[in-house]
């Protein structure tokens, strides 16, 4: 199995990552989720890489980021967003695209002070950030900013100008509709029966009509073939308690897809994570780059099927059929994945001591501030 390098203009592939808020798997028909609230997704999905077990980092907004814009795994303790070490010199998608004279965004309905975004971004290779001051006159403004609508109208807005310029560009989209108290504009979407207006399935599809427009968007300004998209959640819906000292593993399970010019549609089904979809991202964009995501294309011989996923102290690593549970001062717990169910095996001493090693390999990168671009970087266009 082999990437597509396409571009009509040659040079390397503009990135557009599209980090959608709560948008777990569920949520989704073509993902196996429920039916009639995603039908722009449903559709996008048979047009690029469906990932159908792609699972999240964590259950907080910037354990997504660090793992998407990062390519970092889950730290223990406090996101490196939050992190001294990491404001600045940390690796960023922004920082490894740079080199090829990309513009970098970070684009936001919020404010960037939430969670510290805007240091960290701002520390680590983006250009520029556009957030909720500098949206002019939006159609619809919420308690979390302004609404999907109107970022992916702005987004749509620079990548047109960017285009035309000729100017090569990574932006980082941020959602917000998805959130509570899941605030949207009237008139856009059929609400959905049997529920609540202001509930997370319309906020759901408002947010996947908001992509719809986004895409019809990008083929009509003439960007899209030049393009790789990626639509990828940030966590799963929040939730505050692992039930038997467990998250069930749907708690983590998220919507992933990557679109665009030459993108060859295909479904996933192995498990991965977001670190995964990133490194399969940059894979498409038709350059060779040597870069520190700690994760494997899919295109790689060697992508193996694992993912490491935290809530608060506790870990769990899943490789195969076998899930290993990390937290302190317990011992280490190894079950067999049986579709939904988890069930107690002895302890698998391998299995439970390649979870800690990934654990300590993340603390590791961050102190000693080595989770950086290799040094004397060769960048290398693929043959189209």
């Amino acid at each position: 199995m082999e990437p597509t390098h396409f571009s009509r203009s040659g040079k390397p592939k503009n990135l557009v990552v599209i980090i959608e808020e709560s948008l777990g798997a569920q949520f989704v028909a073509a993902a196996g989720g429920q039916p009639e609230i995603t039908p722009n997704l449903n559709r996008l999905s048979n047009e690029g890489i469906l990932f159908t077990q792609l699972y999240a980092s964590g259950t907080r907004s910037v354990r997504g980021m660090e793992a998407i814009v990062g390519g970092f795994l889950p730290i223990p303790g406090t996101s490196v967003l939050k992190r001294n070490l990491s404001q600045k010199d940390f690796f960023s998608l922004a920082q490894l695209l740079k080199l090829l004279g990309y513009n970098t965004s970070f684009i936001y309905g919020g404010e960037k002070r939430f969670d510290n975004m805007g240091s960290w971004y701002y520390g680590n290779g983006f250009d520029r950030i556009i957030d909720e001051p500098l949206f002019v006159n939006p159609v619809f403004h919420g308690i979390w900013g302004v609404c999907d609508e109107d970022l992916v109208v702005r987004a749509d807005e620079e990548f047109t100008k960017m285009k035309k310029d000729g100017q090569s560009f990574l932006s980082i989209l941020f959602t917000t509709t998805n959130h509570t108290p899941f605030e949207f504009p009237e008139g856009r979407i059929k609400l959905l029966d049997g529920v609540p207006h202001n509930s997370k399935e319309n906020a759901v599809k408002f947010a996947d009509y908001a992509l719809g427009k986004f895409f019809s968007l990008a083929h009509e300004h003439d960007y899209y073939e030049d393009t790789v998209f990626v639509v990828i959640a940030d966590h799963n819906v929040r939730v505050r308690t692992a039930p038997n000292g467990v998250m069930p593993l749907d708690n983590y399970r998220i919507f992933g897809l990557i679109l665009g010019g030459g993108v060859k549609p295909q479904v996933y089904k192995e498990t991965c994570t977001q670190v995964d979809v990133m490194a399969t991202a940059v894979d498409l964009l038709g350059v060779d780059l040597v870069q520190p995501i700690i994760g494997r294309s899919i295109f790689s011989p060697a992508k193996e099927s694992f993912a490491l996923m935290q809530f608060y102290s506790l870990y769990e690593f899943m490789h195969d059929n076998k899930l290993a549970v990390l937290e302190p001062d317990a011992k280490a717990r190894t079950y067999l994945i049986n579709g939904p169910d988890l069930l107690p095996l002895p302890s698998d001493r391998e299995l439970e001591r390649d979870a800690l090693a990934l654990l300590t390999i993340s603390s590791y990168l961050y102190q000693e501030c080595r989770h950086t671009l290799p040094e004397n970087l060769a960048v290398h266009k693929k043959r189209f």
